[in-house]
């Protein structure tokens, strides 16, 4: 049961018919003064002689002859409403259903192609009804310009919430849009998620060619060319709106500060010097390919690191060591520069003879860490201890002195007190070590004190990483090895 209806026994003096389907079809989505203007021109059609014409209409209604006149363009639109002249402006109602004999509907022969499209476009807008003009535009974005429907719905209402107007009319917002579409058009959007990417640039590129407006005393919004300069400011150079803004005191030197001249003021204090800019964007492309545009504090470092002597190309030979351990950042780059600076290090060549040294050293402790009975990388702090024994000791009597250390619970510590041992006892050779290791072992069996049967228990069996990094530095905990530019293995 309808939750509405006639009281029993009241009567009807006449009545409009109104279809369902146009309440279906219509009602929900056209503005108020359309559907009022609509209603009332069905009465009149069945009693012609209450009106006259669109001014005794607009009267009627309490509107603005233009308002009614706009709401019969509407219904034109909308395929419900024929058009019979224009001077004076008469129309004829048209059907919602056919004959019922199998022609064609009426309403199906002259309905818009865009219908629902149109209506949504116009619901943005509420009360301030499109005209002709506007549905053509936005009828363009799909027709020439290949715009999905949601995605040119998604412009308008970016347009709308962009307006610098309380009320924005659709004229206005077409008009700028239109020349956005175009634009966005060529950089490929086409889809409702290739609008919704751009529009997320744009929300922190148009705050800030705003914001320059209102610096220069400008009553306008910012033009499509200025707001493409300040995407290469905010979102290619990495420039906060406070950079840009402070830049702005310089254009006080020009006799009519512009867009044109701020951009100028900004590329100066960006590039300084060419060759700069160039080489810090090789440095970050052997970094990362994604990151190679520099932002104003890598700039400032890079400068700070060539101002102590490092070259160009050391910088980017640190670079390329630094991406071969996974490590991207500018500031990886940094911390290897001043341990190599610390070595006296500035210049490629140095770094390279320095980087092949140390790969040599790696593979020669990694030797003798196999003799030891160890299978790990070397660390930073076995490269100390064999720099230490390699100025001393011949290489063969490391080797043996590895050997001795073979099931030692730290081999590496134990080898550096017997070289050491072999070395305040005047050692020079293996065959010398061996007679001293022999008595050495012969002397602490002898003084071996008789074995306490009460201490016969089960000991804790120690491993070399249990003596802590008081003894030993692991090249991953300081940047991967890239100190010394091996590769890891």
């Amino acid at each position: 049961m309808s939750f509405f209806s006639f009281a029993e026994g009241s009567a009807m003096f006449d009545t409009t018919p109104i279809e369902n389907l146009f309440l279906m079809e219509y009602l929900s989505t056209a503005p108020e003064a359309c559907l009022r203007v609509y209603l009332y021109a069905r009465m009149l059609a069945l009693h012609p002689e209450l009106g006259g014409d669109m001014a005794e209409t607009a009267r009627f209604l309490r509107m603005d002859e233009e308002a009614v006149y706009q709401a019969f363009a509407y219904w034109e639109r909308q395929g419900l409403v024929k058009r019979l002249s224009d001077r004076p402006p008469t129309y004829a109602l048209l059907p919602l259903r056919g004959d019922g004999a199998g022609a064609q509907p009426a309403m199906e022969q002259s309905y818009y192609a865009y219908r629902d499209y149109n209506a949504s476009l116009q619901a943005l807008f509420g009360k301030n009804l499109m005209d002709t003009h506007d549905f053509r535009v936005a009828n363009d974005w799909l027709d020439v310009l290949g715009y999905d429907q949601d995605a040119a719905l998604r412009l308008v209402q970016y347009g709308i919430r962009t307006s610098r107007s309380k009320d924005p009319k659709p004229r206005g917002v077409f008009d700028r849009m239109n020349k956005l579409a175009a634009a966005w058009a060529d950089r490929g959007c086409r889809t409702l998620e290739d609008v919704e990417k751009v529009i997320a640039e744009q929300e922190d590129v148009y705050p800030v060619a705003r914001a320059v407006v209102k610096r220069f005393a400008l009553r306008r919004d910012p033009t499509m060319d200025e707001v493409e300069l300040v995407k290469k400011w905010v979102v290619t150079w990495k420039l906060t709106q406070e950079q840009v803004l402070e830049a702005c005191a310089e254009t006080t030197k020009a006799s009519k500060p512009s867009f044109a001249y701020l951009d100028a003021v900004l590329k100066n204090r960006m590039d300084g010097d060419d060759a700069l800019w160039e080489d810090l964007t090789e440095v970050l492309r052997e970094l990362d390919a994604g990151q190679a545009t520099p932002t104003p504090d890598q700039r400032k470092k890079y400068a700070e690191l060539l101002s102590e002597g490092f070259e160009p190309e050391c910088v980017k030979l640190a670079a390329i060591q630094c991406h071969r351990r996974k490590k991207t950042r500018f500031e990886d780059v940094e911390w290897m520069l001043r341990r190599w600076g610390a070595e006296g290090i500035r210049t490629r060549a140095a770094a390279e003879a320095y980087i092949e040294a140390m790969q040599a050293k790696a593979a020669r402790v990694r030797e003798v860490l196999e003799l030891c009975g160890l299978e790990r990388r070397p660390t930073m702090g076995d490269l100390t201890m064999y720099e230490n024994w390699q100025a001393v000791h011949d290489p063969a009597l490391i080797d043996y002195a590895a050997t001795c250390a073979r099931g030692m619970q730290v081999p590496m510590k134990y080898m550096d007190k017997l070289l050491e041992d072999w070395k305040a006892g005047g050692v020079r050779t293996v065959e010398e070590a061996a007679a001293r290791h022999a008595a050495a072992r012969q002397a602490r069996a002898a003084s071996a004190p008789a074995q306490n049967p009460a201490l016969n228990y089960a000991q804790r069996e120690y491993k070399e990483e249990d003596y802590g990094d008081d003894f030993f530095v692991d090249l991953d905990k300081y940047a991967d090895d890239s100190t010394w530019g091996g590769d890891g293995k």
